[in-house]
């Protein structure tokens, strides 16, 4: 008997942390689609620590964009030259496209970014790749109009970008079957968080995960400090910080009890509120896990911690500016309950966070 030949499959996602997660379902559904297949995932430095740990990826291949020009050419040959027979590349990068305009895939998918500007004082559109390379090199692809503002744009997809990797593969008759994210926790950062809980929580939580996002927010931190007062009066709350670090994040340092994850003995005790703990230093695999067992994760769509979130179905709070809604949106998870307050509604956020028991 003729043994069954296998479906290679290369797919690009070399950006950041959130961005994997929320095509996680996509690609896990394609193992399940195509059931005799080896799925290569390009991916960046930053973000293929989390692609190792999913069971439906074959192989984990590392693009660095800071690598010399000698190393990225011989990625580039020796990606054209393997014999796949799909090629997506789902991130839009320019080495994604070029690898996949030139290789020998049977099936080529890609999105085309559609944005209108201003030449000369006429207004034109331009798409990122031209239509004309979609139409005559690739075997499927669609548009994504990136005015937002518009009534109705992308209405095949909904504005909604894991909706639009959905539809890309619809597009061929590629029928995938939607799920919630996927994320993988490693045992050691479970351990030690469980240690950490046992010996300091041991009690339901909200966690607010703070990045350099708030450093740009016009939010009083006077009014701010009232408001986690106010909910430790019947809440215990994690503020969460990574290795990236936040002005916002030192300032509350200065506020409330400090551990760092980097060294558990390293506590700086400058408050009483035994109900707010600040935690810096995460790890992505540690973040996770005060995400995975918290009531409510508040946060002002940090794109990581919103994912995860999703993937543990653990409730949502984006807490925004008002004009950046619309491009949020794009990004919601699929199956979680999720909301989004604005930073001048510091008295809506209260009343979601009471409601949580």
């Amino acid at each position: 008997m003729k043994k069954k030949e296998i479906t290679k499959i290369l797919i690009f996602r070399t950006d950041r942390i959130g961005d994997l997660i929320n095509t996680s379902s996509v690609l896990k559904s394609l193992k399940k689609y195509y059931h005799n297949s080896e799925i290569s995932l390009v991916c960046s430095e930053y973000n293929s620590s989390i692609a190792f740990n999913y069971e439906f990826i074959d192989n984990v291949l590392i693009y660095n964009k800071n690598d010399s020009l000698l190393t990225k050419i011989k990625f580039f040959l020796r990606n054209i030259t393997v014999n796949y027979d799909i090629c997506v590349p789902l991130d839009g990068k320019k080495i994604s496209k070029l690898i996949t305009l030139f290789s020998r895939a049977k099936q080529k998918y890609i999105i085309s970014f559609k944005k209108r500007k201003n030449f000369f004082g006429f207004k034109i559109n331009i798409f990122r790749p031209s239509l004309f390379l979609c139409k005559f090199f690739f075997n499927t692809y669609i548009i994504c109009d990136e005015d937002y503002s518009k009534r109705n744009v992308n209405s095949e997809f909904n504005n909604h970008y894991l909706s639009m990797y959905y539809y890309l593969f619809k597009k061929n008759n590629v029928i995938l079957v939607p799920g919630k994210h996927i994320f993988e926790l490693d045992k050691n950062s479970l351990d030690k968080f469980e240690n950490f809980f046992s010996n300091y929580i041991n009690d339901k939580y909200i966690n607010i995960h703070v990045d350099n996002k708030w450093d740009k927010h016009d939010l009083s931190f006077d009014k701010f400090i009232i408001f986690l007062e106010n909910i430790s009066l019947n809440k215990k709350i994690m503020i969460t910080s990574g290795n990236e670090g936040s002005l916002f994040f030192n300032k509350l340092k200065n506020k409330f009890n400090t551990f760092s994850f980097n060294n558990l003995n390293s506590f700086k005790s400058v408050s009483t509120n035994n109900n707010i703990f600040l935690i810096e230093n995460l790890s992505i695999n540690h973040l996770a896990c005060f995400l995975k067992n918290s009531i409510l994760n508040i946060s002002s769509h940090s794109g990581a911690s919103v994912q995860i979130s999703g993937a543990f179905n653990v409730p949502i709070v984006d807490f925004i500016k008002k004009d950046k809604k619309s491009e949020y949106d794009r990004w919601i998870p699929p199956f979680v309950e999720y909301s989004q307050v604005f930073i001048d509604k510091l008295n809506e956020l209260e009343i979601i966070i009471n409601k949580k028991n």
